[in-house]
């Protein structure tokens, strides 16, 4: 055999080891390499930038709205709840949808930490980290700069952009921190936490001080949200009288306060302070409506100090869409409250919440153009909620039966849930099922009103269903199809040009040398 003739075997060779071998489990050792993740997604844009010949606008402005546990059992049931099995949210009305992979590195299903890390940072990592290369595990007191991940808000922040974010939780917590953050905990949100883990917080900084004094987090315009406890001291209270727990002695408020001396910076508290705001003589504004997450939109009552989602989006981009930021912004939006809704196995504030969710995704597409404006909704994890049975049209999901049990004879209900606190409410040991109908009837406030849980749990676990996708906008339709969460990161840099996302996509060209490169490194490393 001459010596060409050996290339062509040994070519032929890797080939089919490629090929024939893909059972084999080697991609446990490549998803712990960010390059994997990175190489993946890069494939995915070359592929669908092809799709189209038509001109296509560049992404000037980018507007990122999650659902915390929005799964698509969660929409169908809110749709019911909110006008009618028929009803289309305003985010259902994008003119794209996909399917992306929610799993972490280490976990098939994903927590709001690992699902950020990827949708915002394009590499997918382990459960509970921040924006930190898939070889940290959680808990590790492992701060290496090279391990940290970058996020969209830096490469919008590079590239000229104001960049903000509001949310109905912690601002310090779910996939808010990876916007700005780095951390091999999401529970490191203060830094007694940090110490609590064994860390040194010289080192390992918590994450309410990443977002006061980090480089990503000190640039945001606008932060809205809740967790006034984790940028306090334990010898302050917030104005609800509760002590901070901070055990560093620092107020984050008044250093972020002192931080924007000589800028217009504004720190609120309550709804009528965000009211009377005139943002136009703003440069950046902070506000923290709450000592933990906010309420549910179904418990904000007339007269509450804390604003609605909707509220909190109208005034970012009053914030972002200034003339002076010629150059676009970014807006990130988080609704978890939808999540927890789910954790103590209450449908309703769920459906509820989602309702509040589309309004403030409505807000938004209507305050902006779709011409140069890139929007996204989408959920980070998914739920244990299921829909069995076949319950008539005309039901009301949680008031009627959806059948009866062939089993044990009792009616059984149209929502349920695997795991959860509600398991005790109906079941009893000794007893089994009790009757679900007369467990509602107990209960004289509606959205009080759980659903059964399979598994008793302190707190319902999430799921690990694809999360779905909805976008419109320039290059949206490349979040059509199936993919991988941290596919949506790469796509938001290419269809706004930032962190050189064009070029890279433009000329990812392999030659025959980088092809045999690859199959060697992917069979032999």
């Amino acid at each position: 055999m001459n010596r060409w003739g050996a290339w062509e075997a040994l070519l032929s060779l890797l080939l089919i080891l490629a090929v024939g071998s893909s059972w084999i489990q080697v991609k446990g050792h490549e998803e712990h390499d960010a390059h994997h993740w990175k190489h993946m997604a890069h494939e995915l844009l070359y592929e669908k930038k092809d799709y189209t010949m038509q001109k296509i606008n560049i992404a000037k402005n980018i507007m990122v709205f999650v659902g915390a546990g929005m799964s698509q059992t969660t929409v169908t049931g809110a749709r019911y709840y909110n006008g009618g099995d028929n009803e289309t949210f305003a985010f259902e009305r994008l003119k794209w949808s996909g399917n992306a992979r929610t799993y972490c590195v280490d976990s098939r299903v994903p927590d709001s930490a690992c699902a950020g890390t990827a949708f915002l940072t394009g590499v997918k990592s382990n459960l509970g980290t921040v924006a930190m290369d898939p070889t940290v595990r959680r808990g590790e007191c492992a701060m290496d700069p090279a391990k940290q991940l970058a996020s969209i808000a830096k490469w919008a922040l590079e590239a000229g952009k104001a960049v903000g974010f509001a949310t109905t939780s912690r601002v310090t917590s779910g996939s808010n921190a990876a916007l700005y953050a780095n951390s091999p905990d999401s529970r490191w949100e203060n830094d007694a936490d940090v110490t609590a883990g064994g860390c040194n917080t010289a080192t390992v900084p918590d994450i309410a001080h990443q977002l006061i004094h980090g480089d990503i987090g000190k640039q945001f315009k606008v932060i809205l949200g809740g967790g006034r406890k984790h940028f306090l001291p334990t010898a302050e209270t917030d104005p609800s009288g509760q002590r901070g727990l901070r055990t560093d002695g620092k107020n984050l408020i008044n250093e972020w306060k002192q931080s924007k001396a000589g800028a217009n910076a504004t720190y609120i508290t309550t709804v009528n302070e965000l009211a009377s705001l005139d943002t136009s003589k703003i440069d950046y504004l902070f506000g923290l409506f709450d000592y933990d997450h906010l309420p549910f939109s179904a418990d904000i009552a007339d007269g509450s100090v804390t604003p609605a989602l909707v509220r909190m989006v109208h005034y970012s981009l009053e914030m972002l869409q200034k003339k002076e930021h010629t150059d676009g912004y970014l807006l990130f939006i988080e609704d978890g409250n939808i999540r927890r809704a789910h954790g103590q196995n209450t449908p309703r504030k769920a459906f509820d919440q989602v309702r509040h969710y589309a309004n403030a995704f409505n807000m938004a597409h209507m305050m902006a153009n779709e011409q140069n404006t890139l929007f996204i909704s989408m959920n980070d994890v998914g739920s244990t909620l299921s829909l069995p049975g076949y319950p008539a049209r005309s039901s009301d999901l949680l008031d009627t039966a959806a059948g009866t049990s062939s089993a044990d004879g009792l009616p059984y209900l149209g929502l349920t849930y695997a795991t959860g606190p509600a398991h005790s409410t109906y079941y009893r040991t000794g007893t089994g099922r009790l009757d679900p109908m007369e467990v509602l009837q107990s209960v004289p406030n509606g959205l009080e009103r759980t659903c059964p849980a399979l598994v008793p749990m302190a707190e319902g676990a999430d799921g690990g269903e694809d999360a779905t996708v909805y976008a419109s906008g320039p290059w949206a339709f490349m979040l059509s199809g199936g993919y991988e969460q941290h596919f949506v990161a790469h796509t938001i840099a290419f269809a706004s040009c930032i962190d050189g996302a064009c070029d890279g996509a433009a000329t990812l060209v392999l030659s025959t040398a980088a092809l045999l490169a690859a199959l060697g490194a992917r069979l032999f490393v």
